[in-house]
């Protein structure tokens, strides 16, 4: 019986320094460049920025606030084959390209239509103070 318990505590003795061993082993920086080399996950950049109409706005007022220019509307409309361009009701959805975007920002909390009364929004005659009740004075753009 003492020979069996002496062998078991031996044998148990070298497993033990064996997993120590086993455990203490370092890895070289090439085998965790090599474990780890994994592919960059893909990010998919958005086709489109989605525009929720206001009341009074058209493609041309969303053009201008995203491009700078009303006349890329047309190039917004062919990819809104569903809405006409002339008839937009509040609350559709305008998918704007993000080619034609020089602006990626959200879109403005105010209705990008044109005031009535104002002939161009953002220009002012020299020396007229500026109003604080409508939208900023840019043509487009974030605030």
């Amino acid at each position: 019986m003492k020979i069996t318990c002496r062998l078991i505590l031996w044998l148990s003795l070298v497993a033990l320094a064996a997993l120590v061993g086993l455990g203490c082993q370092t890895t070289g920086h090439d085998q965790i460049k090599e474990s780890v080399a994994m592919a960059p996950p893909v990010v998919e950049r958005p086709q489109f920025i989605f525009h929720k109409v206001m009341a009074g706005e058209t493609m041309a007022t969303i053009a201008r606030w995203y491009s700078g220019k009303e006349s890329k509307w047309e190039e917004i409309a062919e990819h809104n084959p569903d809405l006409s361009p002339f008839r937009l009701r509040k609350d559709d959805i305008v998918k704007v390209p993000i080619y034609v975007a020089t602006v990626h920002a959200e879109q403005p909390s105010y209705s990008t239509a044109h005031k009535k009364g104002k002939k161009t929004p953002g220009r002012r005659a020299p020396g007229s103070q500026s109003d604080d009740s409508g939208p900023p004075d840019e043509v487009f753009g974030p605030r």
